[in-house]
This record gives structure tokens, C-alpha cells and sequence, in this order.
């Protein structure tokens, strides 16, 4: 009875292995295990300051999971935005004619697309602030 049921449990998982593999077979199950993990969304929340060209800027950013809003402000002028972490990504919602897409790397956004005036600064960046201000 022992035997049976051992090779019942077997054959499940050889059947659940098989279904996965179905499922996408070109991606080994342990590549899509690992592109679901890298798609969990990083942590942006807080205040990023404006580095070289962006340097009159900050980035405040709420983050609840995947969704975030925020504003960006230079001298005084705020724009706000909303968008979504995907991964290390983070994308803004389109607001007038604006978009931006950033790359998170450590305590670094770089901005890696962008639409509008935004446009101009792909390749420019954002520090994660070190306390509570943006000192330049």
C-alpha cells in the first residue's frame, strides 16, 4: 500500500512537472521562477535628489507595492505623477504629453525612456536621498 501510494505522489508530480513545462516550453522552470521573482517590484519610496543636468530637481515618491505617486519638483514647480514598479522598472502613467520610464539600480533611478520635454534627460539620473532634504 506504502509502494502504491509513493508511486501515485510520483507520478502527480512527474504529471505537474510535465503540465509546467507545457505551459512555456521554451523557458526552463527555473528561469520563469526566477522572471517571476525579478519582477517583484524594488523599493523606490522616499525622496531622490537630481544628479548632474537634473540636478535642481527632486523625485518624492509613496510606493504601495506595485502602484506609486509622486512629485517631481524644480524650483518650485510640481509636477505629479503616478505609475508602476515592475521589477526594476518604473514606468509613469502618461500626464499631458509626459512619460518616463527609470531603472532602479542600488540608490540610483536612471531615467532610460521618456516622452516630451522629459525626453532630453534619458540618461540622466536620481540619488536616493541621504536624509530628509536634497542638498546640492
Amino acid at each position: 500500500m506504502l509502494y502504491l501510494s509513493r508511486s501515485l505522489a510520483t507520478a502527480g508530480l512527474a504529471l505537474s512537472a510535465a503540465s509546467l513545462a507545457a505551459a512555456s516550453p521554451s523557458v526552463p522552470a527555473s528561469q520563469r521562477a526566477e522572471q517571476v521573482a525579478l519582477r517583484s517590484p524594488v523599493t523606490v519610496d522616499g525622496l531622490w535628489c537630481g544628479a548632474g543636468l537634473l540636478r535642481d530637481f527632486t523625485l518624492e515618491i509613496a510606493q504601495q507595492y506595485q502602484r506609486l505617486e509622486g512629485r517631481l519638483v524644480r524650483r518650485g514647480k510640481v509636477r505629479e505623477i503616478t505609475g508602476r514598479v515592475d521589477g526594476a522598472v518604473v514606468r509613469t502613467d502618461p500626464q499631458r504629453d509626459h512619460t518616463m520610464e527609470l531603472l532602479a539600480q542600488g540608490d540610483e533611478l536612471r531615467i532610460i525612456g521618456a516622452t516630451g520635454v522629459l525626453a532630453l534627460a534619458k540618461g540622466q539620473f536620481f540619488t536616493r536621498a541621504a536624509g530628509a532634504t536634497c542638498t546640492h
